[in-house]
């Protein structure tokens, strides 16, 4: 389905066919569009990054602002911009390449959310945005698009390797809903890569005594968003992304976070398994490591030398395999939720 913002009409609201779609995923494109011309409330689902997920209005002038910024960052004001939305138009990144569209208007192709979004697409494209998931499934599809923006959760080691060997630009991205999208992007193939974000000039940033991100921004819905994101940061608009505060596992006394042995043992799990580091109760330790897997058991080999020194305390106890993480393989899995059930299950 095309959608071309350059033309000054908004006739596409009117038409019929596009009103009676039967279709979710088109209902939700024409639903905020809807609500965004006509100046109505905008509602979106929070990721869990600011504490527990929730449903929160957003301000279509912060949308306009941050819209602004990221594009201004891809030096994309040119005209005839060609665009490909395939994610959730129920989510914050959907809804702000909409507005990114509306603004600079693009001419976009909307195509139901999937793991391989680009199968059977013949067109080029000028820009994406994806989660790494279908980054990995469209692999072989991605030299018909010059931009992909990668964020909603971390890329894994084995793919960013596979994406040094394409020629299309790719980013991953730091924003949420409650900043209105992206405040800060990272290079991450190609000329210029960076192995850090840099967040851009109307962002300020802090860390609290966990370690955690602060972020000021007048896109921002209280101005001041705390995450619960453990930063390293390295100057004052510049950060690693560690991992989650409320994920840290205490295991015999030490903290252990688990997104750093995800990024030992990902070059290790197939790109198209979705896996999580965990912990279950233990009577020695309190809690011990295990891995969760998603979909059918099958043979696993990670060299114990990346367990070596120090790291001899990330190694999985157990591997425990579980059929599916959500009904839905784009959809952000929650890992309490995962843990609440395999327990249940285990005791």
């Amino acid at each position: 389905m095309w959608i071309d913002f350059s033309s000054k009409k908004t006739n596409f609201l009117k038409d019929q066919d596009f009103k009676e779609q039967n279709k979710d995923w088109k209902k939700a494109i024409f639903s905020f569009l809807k609500n965004w011309y006509e100046n109505k409330p905008i509602l979106s689902l929070t990721s869990g990054t600011t504490g527990v997920s929730k449903v929160i209005s957003l301000r279509k002038e912060h949308m306009y602002e941050r819209a602004i910024k990221t594009v201004e960052f891809l030096k994309l004001k040119k005209k005839e911009i060609r665009g490909l939305l395939c994610l959730s138009p129920d989510f914050i990144a959907a809804k702000m390449f909409l507005v990114r569209a509306i603004i600079f208007k693009w001419k976009i192709y909307c195509v139901p959310p999937s793991s391989n979004p680009l199968k059977n697409i013949k067109e080029h494209f000028d820009i994406t945005s994806m989660v790494p998931m279908q980054v990995y499934f469209s692999l072989k599809y991605l030299k018909n698009i010059k931009i992909v923006l990668i964020g909603g959760y971390s890329i894994s080691n084995i793919l960013e390797e596979k994406l040094q060997n394409i020629s299309t630009i790719c980013y991953s991205t730091y924003g949420m809903t409650e900043t209105s999208g992206h405040i800060a992007i990272k290079k991450i193939n190609g000329s210029n890569k960076s192995t850090f974000y840099k967040s851009f000039q109307d962002v300020s940033l802090s860390v609290d005594n966990r370690n955690c991100l602060g972020i000021f921004s007048s896109c921002s819905m209280n101005s001041f968003v705390q995450t619960n994101d453990v930063v390293h940061m390295i100057s004052e608009n510049t950060f690693t992304w560690i991992g989650r505060y409320d994920n840290i596992i205490n295991s015999g006394g030490i903290k252990i976070i688990p997104e750093l042995i995800e990024r030992e043992i990902s070059s290790f799990i197939p790109c198209d398994k979705r896996f999580f580091i965990s912990s279950i109760p233990d009577k020695i330790l309190g809690e011990k490591i295990i891995l969760i897997i998603e979909g059918n058991p099958f043979s696993l080999d990670i060299p114990d030398n990346i367990f070596n020194g120090k790291k001899k305390f990330y190694k999985p106890k157990n591997i425990f395999f579980i059929s599916h993480f959500t009904e839905n393989l784009l959809d952000k899995f929650r890992r309490k939720e995962i843990m609440k059930k395999l327990i249940k299950i285990k005791t």
